[in-house]
C-alpha cells in the first residue's frame, strides 16, 4: 500500500486574500501577505511626547502619545494629583480645552506646557449627581422592601376577599386593622423621594396598594348592608307577629288582707232565721239528715 503523502498545514495570515482558480480551488493571493506587512511596515508607530503640567506650584511631567484625548491626559495626571478627572480643567495657550478634543489637534508637541486647574463647578456637578444617584439607589431599596409588605398584606386582603364571595361574613375588627397596615404602606411610600425608576415604581405601588384597600372598603360596605338587611328582617317578624297575639295571661295579684274564719263558724241571725222558717215548712222527713258545719 503506498504512503500516504504528508502536507505542512498552511499557516493564515491574518489578513490574508483568497481567490478561485479556474479548476475551482481556493487558494491565498500570493502578494496579500506582502502587502499587509509592507503597510503595516508604512504606518509610523505613533510617538509619544513629554506634557509639562503646571498645577499651582507643581511642576508634573506626563509622557503620552502625540494623538491623545485631553480626557486621557487628565486621567494620567489624576493618578498623580488624586483629583477626579471630571474636577479637572485643561488650559493650552490661555483656551480652556475640553475632554473630546485631541492634543495633537489642539498643537500640543514634545515640551509643550498644560495648565491644570480644579473646576469648582464641574465638581460641584459631579458632586450633585452622586447624590442623586445614591438617592435613587436608596429609594429603589426603600421601593422594594416596601413591595415585599405589600405583598404579605396582599395575600391577607385576597383571603378576605375569599371569604366575602362565598357568603361568609369578615369580622369588621380584621377589615379595620388590614385597612391600618395598608394606609401605613401608603404613608412610606409617599415619605421616599427619588426620581427615574425609583419613581415611577413607587407610583406603581401606590395604585396597587390604593386598589386593596378599595377591596376592603367594599368589603366594610357589604357587612354593612348585610346588618341593615338582618335588621329590617328582625322588624318585620316582629311586625308580624303583633298583628296575630296570643290569648293574654290573667294576673296573678298578691294580697297581704287576711280572711278570718270567725265569719264562717258563727251563723248570722239571718241564718238562722232562714233556717228556723224552712224547718216548719217543710214536711217531715223520714230519714234523718246531717246539718254540716262549715269551717
Amino acid at each position: 500500500m503506498p504512503a500516504t503523502a504528508k502536507f505542512a498545514p498552511v499557516k493564515e495570515s491574518p489578513s490574508a486574500e483568497w481567490e478561485v482558480r479556474p479548476c475551482g480551488m481556493v487558494v491565498q493571493t500570493p502578494y496579500a501577505a506582502a502587502s499587509s506587512a509592507a503597510a503595516a511596515a508604512a504606518v509610523p508607530p505613533v510617538p509619544n511626547i513629554r506634557v509639562k503640567v503646571k498645577h499651582g506650584a507643581a511642576r508634573l511631567d506626563i509622557y503620552i502619545s502625540s494623538q491623545a484625548s485631553f480626557g486621557e491626559l487628565k486621567k494620567a495626571l489624576s493618578a498623580q494629583t488624586g483629583l477626579h478627572p471630571l474636577d479637572m480643567k485643561l488650559i493650552y495657550k490661555d483656551r480652556p480645552r475640553p475632554s473630546t478634543a485631541f492634543l495633537d489637534v489642539a498643537g500640543v508637541r514634545d515640551r509643550s506646557t498644560v495648565v491644570l486647574e480644579e473646576d469648582p463647578t464641574a465638581r460641584a456637578k459631579r458632586l450633585l449627581e452622586m447624590r442623586k444617584a445614591n438617592t435613587m439607589e436608596k429609594a429603589a431599596k426603600s421601593v422594594s422592601a416596601i413591595a415585599l409588605e405589600a405583598d404579605r398584606l396582599a395575600s391577607k386582603v385576597s383571603a378576605l376577599e375569599a371569604i366575602a364571595k362565598n357568603g361568609g361574613r369578615v369580622a369588621d375588627n380584621d377589615v379595620n386593622s388590614l385597612t391600618e397596615s395598608l394606609m401605613n404602606v401608603l404613608v412610606k411610600l409617599d415619605a421616599i423621594a427619588g426620581d427615574g425608576d425609583a419613581k415611577s415604581d413607587r407610583r406603581l405601588l401606590m395604585k396597587r396598594v390604593q386598589k386593596f384597600v378599595e377591596t376592603l372598603d367594599s368589603i366594610k360596605l357589604k357587612n354593612k348592608n348585610n346588618s341593615i338587611e338582618q335588621l329590617h328582617k328582625q322588624e318585620h317578624r316582629n311586625k308580624h307577629s303583633s298583628q296575630h297575639p296570643m290569648l293574654p295571661k290573667a294576673p296573678v295579684v298578691m294580697t297581704m288582707n287576711w280572711e278570718t274564719f270567725d265569719s264562717l263558724s258563727t251563723p248570722s241571725a239571718s241564718t238562722v232565721t232562714v233556717t228556723a222558717a224552712a224547718t216548719s215548712s217543710a214536711p217531715p222527713n223520714p230519714h234523718a239528715s246531717l246539718n254540716w258545719e262549715l269551717f
